[in-house]
């Protein structure tokens, strides 16, 4: 079972309200989306969403297996369960996301949200298709309790739907809410840079959680986004895989046991550097950029629909993401031309 058009609505829905918010700023007169960023965004988001649409039963086939396990029986009041649900699944991002953080084996992946040094819709796009398989493992401790896989589906759907609205700066900053709520501001101050700012403010809708375990930061203090250390080869594969190579690496340069512990220690553990796998130009053309995303849309809906064999819908959709995020100039003679 596939999620077959609902997960092209999604699609649509999420490219329309970065449409919509780009088209404000520029009546805004503010230059805070560059061609570059929104690339890199949208391109990680096409690999995603490639592996994603293929392993998404794994979830609910992980949740239905877990359920003959129920320590307890299912909440009997329809209300009364989704209310449950839907605080749970809150209180479970919180736990995922500062396990993102604090784990440097997760983070590896979860760094993919928070490479952008722009904050604006796109970056909800810009995820990692391996937090995915973590946040089910998460999740699935809910099902134990009772609480039903439709029901966390469900509430899992709206809490990312929140979190998507939370990312962009035409906000106001909401002053007080932050107390009970994550606010756009408040979240902002989660994906600065700012040495204060690191490791603060897991909430996904509740800032409660963040208040009773002692991560509740706010300030008004400038923001910087991005990396403490960015990456340098900026492509959607190889940030997909940089840090993780950077984990393997370990297992070379120090004993087996320690380069084990630094798996599950913080990225702070790390040495500093960061490896480059390859060093190929990047230009971006919109022709290419175009393309490169027609490309894409024609394996994702193969792929989604079922319309071509696995292999072949996905190979043309990597292929579009290639085209799309300027990788192609490898086999352009403009390649060493300025973006």
């Amino acid at each position: 079972m596939r999620l077959h058009y609902s997960d092209i609505i999604i699609l649509i829905l999420g490219l329309t309200l970065f449409g919509v918010e780009v088209l404000i700023l520029k009546l805004k007169k503010k230059n805070t989306v560059s061609v570059h960023q929104t690339v890199l965004n949208l391109g990680l988001g096409m690999v995603e969403r490639l592996i994603g649409i293929i392993t998404i039963n794994f979830g609910i086939y992980f949740f239905t297996a877990l359920m003959p396990w129920r320590l307890f029986e299912p909440i009997e009041n329809r209300w009364l369960a989704i209310l449950v649900t839907f605080i749970a699944v809150d209180l479970m991002w919180y736990v995922y996301h500062r396990i993102s953080h604090r784990v440097s084996l997760v983070w590896a992946a979860h760094l993919i949200h928070h490479q952008s040094t722009e904050y604006n819709f796109s970056v909800n796009f810009a995820i990692s298709p391996f937090g995915f398989f973590v946040r089910i493992f998460v999740y699935s401790t809910l099902v134990l309790f009772g609480l039903t896989p439709e029901d966390i589906i469900l509430a899992n759907a709206l809490n990312a739907f929140y979190q998507y609205i939370l990312h962009s700066e035409l906000w106001p900053e909401f002053k007080g809410l932050e107390k009970v709520l994550v606010t756009p501001r408040f979240h902002q101050l989660h994906h600065s840079s700012v040495h204060e700012h690191l490791d603060t403010n897991y909430g996904g809708m509740f800032s409660i959680w963040d208040r009773f375990f002692g991560t509740y930061y706010y300030d008004n203090k400038p923001i910087v986004y991005g990396l403490t250390q960015q990456v340098e080869q900026p492509d959607p594969f190889h940030i997909q895989l940089v840090f993780m190579l950077k984990l393997v690496r370990n297992f070379k340069e120090f004993p087996i046991k320690k380069a084990i512990l630094l798996l599950f220690l913080g990225p702070e553990a790390q040495s500093s550097d960061l490896p480059r796998l390859y060093n190929i130009p990047i230009v971006h053309h919109g022709i290419w950029i175009v393309c490169g995303f027609i490309i894409f849309l024609i394996g994702y809906v193969a792929l989604s629909l079922q319309l071509l064999p696995n292999w072949v819908a996905f190979s043309i959709g990597i292929l579009g993401v290639f085209v799309c995020s300027g990788l192609f100039s490898l086999f352009d003679p403009r390649k060493y031309t300025k973006n």
